[in-house]
Order: C-alpha cells, then sequence, then structure tokens
C-alpha cells in the first residue's frame, strides 16, 4: 500500500498541471440550438458545393460502397449502379421559405415545396412515387423521402457561424444491411 501512494500522488499532481490545458466546457460545446425563425433566416439563399464535382462525387462513392460491400456478392453490381444514378451530385442547393411553407431546390432541376410536417406525395421521373416530408428539428433543417424501395434523410446544418451548411444524407432500403451515409458541405456566394 505504501508504494502505491507516492504513484497516485504523482498522477493526481500530472492531472492537476494538465487540467489548466484542457479546453473549457465553453469551448467544447457546439452551436446552440436555432430556433425555426433563425434557422429561416440563416438558410435562405443559394448554397454552393465547397468542393469540386469530383471530390463531391468521391465522397458519394465512398459511402455506396461501404454499404454495398455489406450486400450478397450477386447484389453488389446492381445496388451500386441504382444508388449511383439516383445520388446525383447537388452543386447548387436553393433554400426559401414562402408564406409558412419549405422549399429546396437540387441544382435547379427540381424543388419541393411542402408545409412544414406534412407529407406531400410527388412523382419523380425514372423514380416513381415519393412522399417527403420537411421539417425543422434540433436546430436543423430535414427532409425525409418515403419511397417504396427505401427511405433517405437530408439534413441541413448550418455551421456554428452561419457561414456553411453541411447536408448529411441517409438512405436506407430493404435489401440494405447497412445504410448508404454522406455529407458534404455549401457555402453562399458574396
Amino acid at each position: 500500500m505504501r508504494s502505491r501512494l507516492p504513484l497516485t500522488v504523482s498522477l493526481f499532481l500530472v492531472l492537476a498541471a494538465l487540467l489548466p490545458l484542457l479546453p473549457s466546457r465553453a469551448e467544447t460545446q457546439a452551436a446552440p440550438v436555432r430556433t425555426e425563425a433563425e434557422l429561416r433566416a440563416g438558410l435562405t439563399g443559394a448554397w454552393h458545393l465547397t468542393v469540386s464535382r469530383t471530390a463531391a462525387q468521391a465522397v458519394i462513392d465512398r459511402g455506396i460502397e461501404r454499404t454495398v460491400s455489406e450486400m450478397n456478392y450477386f447484389l453488389q453490381s446492381v445496388a451500386r449502379d441504382q444508388l449511383r444514378s439516383n445520388t446525383p451530385v447537388n452543386q447548387r442547393l436553393d433554400i426559401s421559405f414562402p408564406g409558412s411553407n419549405i422549399t429546396v431546390g437540387f441544382d435547379q432541376r427540381f424543388s419541393y415545396t411542402t408545409s412544414p410536417a406534412v407529407p406531400t406525395d410527388f412523382d419523380i421521373e425514372g423514380t416513381g412515387h415519393v412522399t417527403i416530408s420537411q421539417y425543422f428539428r434540433d436546430g436543423h433543417l430535414e427532409q425525409f423521402f418515403d419511397a417504396s424501395l427505401g427511405d433517405r434523410w437530408n439534413t441541413f446544418e448550418l455551421s456554428a457561424d452561419g457561414t456553411t451548411m453541411t447536408v448529411s444524407a441517409t438512405q436506407q432500403g430493404p435489401m440494405m444491411p447497412v445504410p448508404m451515409y454522406f455529407s458534404l458541405t455549401y457555402r453562399q456566394r458574396t
């Protein structure tokens, strides 16, 4: 017991000396959760991808590969092709809030306008029928796509200073043992 005392005292002194070097609780906390009004103001506008199309495609492809690597070998090629064709790189996102609605546009190709938290049916060329819900939750904007072949969640989250927006996408389907996930960062041009 006596030989452990100097070791315990030494460890205590080392920890006490290192304590001022550790970040304070305030420095490690995330940005405060934004209200719906703050999100409407902060997210409104045209958001542009912060990396090249090639770099963004590589991020998406890594997400696809993580997913298909867990699938049956005979399904991998078909699933890879389907996921890649249904997950384009969106270089521009337009977000607006007309009236009380939410509108998110992707590369000026298509957009979805819904009332918050109200599931709305859309027919998407080449994909079929999908039900989309858009809503504010936990300080960010979310989209939920419900389709017969699977579900997808997009989360739009502002950085602490509001200068960038991270879009995280998760897709899950009945033949997918693990969800496909990726995230990309966007910035408004001034």
